[in-house]
């Protein structure tokens, strides 16, 4: 009698346990892929997550130094509680400046949100991206006004990369004699792009 009831309730052990791996299972393997694919699984889990996306108001900011463009990375154009753009490189050729941005979002297993220049979107079940941020340059009391120079998809971890154009000539009217130190980029029509999961 005792032996039997060892024997039940090993049984009712096991059951339990399957039954307890069954039902964690699928979040290790959705825990793994959140972590070796980062945000790029939930955009690209059409079945699972439903995306929206709306622009963001204002003007954000950010000074580039034309002296010396390596310290201009790192800067940061836009940041909140869970997304942050900042300046990833600055080139110079004799038709003006290049300024490439990164975005930074954040996910879990329950979706994601990325603040960028970009408007994610799906078409025929598949992804791709809108660009719809504008800038403007100020550069020794004149107004410039920037184009696209590029961008790309979910290419990091953790978000995308936009970048503009800004036909600055090398040879500017000056200030006073002298040449400002500075650029002042101004970005608007930043996208807000937000995944959540469906309710099942």
């Amino acid at each position: 009698m005792i032996r039997r009831l060892f024997q039940l309730n090993t049984l009712y052990i096991l059951i339990a346990i399957i039954a307890v791996g069954i039902l964690l299972i699928p979040r290790f393997i959705e825990g793994f892929h959140l972590q070796s694919k980062g945000i790029s699984y939930v955009t690209s889990n059409m079945n699972d997550f439903y995306h929206k996306t709306f622009p963001l108001e204002g003007k954000y900011t950010v000074e580039i130094n034309v002296d010396d463009l390596k310290s201009n990375e790192g800067k940061v154009l836009f940041e909140d509680s869970e997304n942050q753009i900042h300046v990833t490189k600055v080139t110079r050729s004799d038709s003006g400046y290049e300024v490439i941005f990164s975005s930074n979002g954040s996910y879990d297993a329950d979706g994601a949100t990325l603040v960028s220049g970009l408007e994610h979107a799906r078409s025929n079940n598949s992804l791709t991206s809108h660009f719809k941020a504008k800038a403007e340059a100020m550069y020794n009391g004149k107004t410039f006004e920037g184009s696209p120079s590029g961008s790309s998809g979910f290419n990091n971890q953790d978000g995308d990369q936009f970048g503009f154009h800004l036909p600055i000539p090398k040879h500017t009217k000056k200030i006073n004699g002298k040449e400002e130190p500075t650029i002042k980029v101004m970005v608007t029509h930043l996208q807000v792009n937000i995944w959540a999961r469906k309710p099942k």
